[in-house]
């Protein structure tokens, strides 16, 4: 059977699940395509160091929603390439400052480039009216899960 035709394709959390990895293994697709070495955790990653400039390791995970030994992987790989070093905190030595080197500095733009067409890619033939309202409801689950898990704890 295939994925899309299963019983649950009525269900907004089955929907959702499949349609973010198609999403993820297009623009996966798209970056080797395009000749960017990248794994989608890796480029979450790099996001955060282009949006910040630097950031700490703690930081980086509670992005990217990863547990901190995942994000160390994830960030001696991107080191081992020479995009991202890191540094030991002089204040507290358990805590690591990451930051870009001039060639991950250099790889923000054909990335986002990328990601901007694939994008524009998954987004056509959907009517932009209901892509709003799609993007507004999600958000609103996200802000309302979130709320509720952390009350619940």
């Amino acid at each position: 059977m295939n994925r899309c035709e299963c019983p649950t394709q009525e269900s907004l959390g089955c929907l959702t699940n499949l349609s973010a990895m198609a999403a993820r293994n297009y623009l996966t697709r798209q970056l080797a395509l395009n000749g960017i070495d990248m794994t989608i955790e890796q480029f979450k990653v790099m996001v955060v160091l282009w949006k910040e400039g630097n950031s700490t390791q703690q930081n980086i995970a509670d992005f990217v929603g990863k547990d901190k030994t995942s994000v160390t992987r994830l960030i001696a790989g991107l080191e081992k390439r020479s995009l991202i070093q890191r540094s030991t905190a002089c204040e507290d030595k358990r805590c690591n400052h990451v930051t870009l080197t001039p060639q991950g500095i250099a790889l923000e733009k054909p990335t986002m480039d990328v990601l901007e067409k694939a994008t524009r890619c998954l987004h056509e033939g959907i009517d932009p009216d209901e892509l709003a309202i799609t993007l507004r409801v999600l958000k609103q689950m996200c802000l309302t899960l979130n709320y509720t898990a952390k009350d619940s704890e």
